[in-house]
């Protein structure tokens, strides 16, 4: 497990600093209104994946082991394309608020309809066949895709920015047309070999499982999205798109720091999916909840540090209040890094419900101190609302695996024992790659 820990937080640092680069980049070429538009673009995108993932999300690592995998990737293509379009319709129609008011936004900023249905059909298929890799715990596949979709993106990108100098949102869009049609074709011809002719009868069984389980699991994606983005909706309705713009860069930069803590829940959820001893499932959790908290609040303290120290040279004069924005963050970003892993615990031992209520909870937070805080004090009401919201969720996860796993709140103490520990797998992990 070490070594796929490893391999994944390597593949999300690669990640990290393509995706650190051009978050930059597009500050600078772009400016706050155009990257703001793209933050709302990018948002329609998710909202249509979260409902693709109903069947072909994260219920999928789960059902792998245990059902047939052409009766579970039919269904999951098929919802993949009717969510695209039917979701895309959706929103196209949806506001935010009616038009006979002063204020009302739409949810696909105008002009992009099509580019949001052709990209979240091709998202959504890819993320099917990625979630069927994470079922049979092919990490180093789904690594190398994702590495390889993050190159594809920069590197068209920087062409459509330097090359053809497209200073403009379809530059963007474009990059996302060739890494998602590359991670989607490069996802399907790894699966293709495991696919095989599936036994017959059974499948009205396969497809209540899949609405059954991916339903509940959805479910908490859902509210926990909107947990992370629905203070975007607030701020274009309160301030403008441009303090958009300059609030998903600070949010951006901020959630990096989760790169340790989802490279690890991805391993973890595929891990404890595919075993049976709830035990092993409380210590493989408790351990990595310690080492990922230490190791995040070093890396949020040593990127603030350095942001502090190099920003005039990296940001324009218009995006001066990110580094405010990712202060206000800094404390919720660290203590969600504890939901982060506490989420696979109750996912992989049939428990998702847990994942649900604590995102509710955040969402109501969110919802509540957005209204009351984004009107008064603006984008740093958002990121203390953000904060406040983060902290809600994760003490809900928290006293629920207290009283799951029959340990104490002591034991999310890290001790010196748990570092031995940590340094023996490296050390043990290392003799075996010789």
């Amino acid at each position: 497990m070490l070594k796929k820990v490893l391999g994944t937080i390597t593949t999300r640092f690669i990640i990290a600093i393509l995706t650190l680069a051009m978050v930059l980049i597009n500050a600078r070429v772009l400016g706050p209104e155009k990257v703001g538009t793209i933050s709302l673009v990018i948002l329609a995108i998710t909202i249509i994946q979260l409902l693709n993932s109903f069947v072909g999300g994260s219920a999928l690592i789960y059902l792998v082991p245990r059902l047939e995998l052409i009766k579970l990737l039919i269904p999951a293509y098929l919802w993949a394309l009717f969510t695209a379009v039917a979701g895309t319709g959706l929103l196209s129609v949806f506001q935010l608020f009616p038009k006979d008011l002063v204020i009302h936004i739409h949810i696909i900023p105008e002009g992009y309809f099509r580019h949001v249905m052709l990209l979240s059909m091709l998202l959504s298929l890819a993320s099917v066949n990625f979630m069927i890799l994470m079922g049979q715990e092919r990490i180093k596949s789904y690594n190398t895709i994702t590495v390889l979709q993050m190159i594809c993106m920069f590197g068209m990108i920087m062409t459509c920015f330097f090359v053809f100098h497209q200073r403009d949102v379809s530059a963007y869009l474009e990059s996302l047309y060739v890494s998602y049609t590359f991670s989607f074709l490069m996802g399907f011809w790894m699966i293709l070999p495991s696919v095989k002719k599936a036994t017959p009868g059974g499948m009205k069984a396969v497809l209540k499982e899949i609405f059954h389980f991916g339903s509940i699991m959805q479910m908490g994606n859902i509210l926990q999205f909107l947990n992370y983005r629905v203070s975007y909706y607030f701020i274009e309705i309160f301030l403008n798109r441009a303090a958009v713009g300059i609030y998903s860069v600070g949010v951006q930069l901020s959630e990096s720091m989760w790169l340790l803590a989802k490279s690890i829940h991805m391993v973890q959820y595929t891990r404890i999916s595919n075993e049976d001893d709830p035990q092993y499932a409380v210590r493989l959790t408790l351990n990595l909840l310690k080492i990922t908290f230490l190791l995040t609040f070093i890396c949020l303290v040593l990127v603030l540090l350095l942001l502090n120290l190099f920003f005039p040279l990296i940001f324009k004069p218009a995006f001066h209040e990110v580094l405010s924005i990712m202060l206000a963050l800094s404390s919720g970003i660290l203590i969600f890094s504890i939901s982060i892993i506490l989420s696979p615990y109750f996912s992989g031992t049939g428990k998702p419900m847990h994942n649900t209520i604590s995102a509710a909870i955040g969402l109501v937070f969110t919802l509540a101190f957005s209204l009351i805080f984004i009107p008064r004090i603006g984008l740093m009401g958002a990121a203390w609302a953000a904060t406040l919201a983060y902290s809600a969720a994760t003490f809900y996860q928290m006293i629920v695996f207290v009283k799951k796993a029959n340990v104490s709140f002591s034991d999310f103490l890290l001790r010196k024992k748990d570092i031995l520990l940590i340094v023996d797998e490296i050390r043990v992990f290392l003799k075996k790659d010789k």
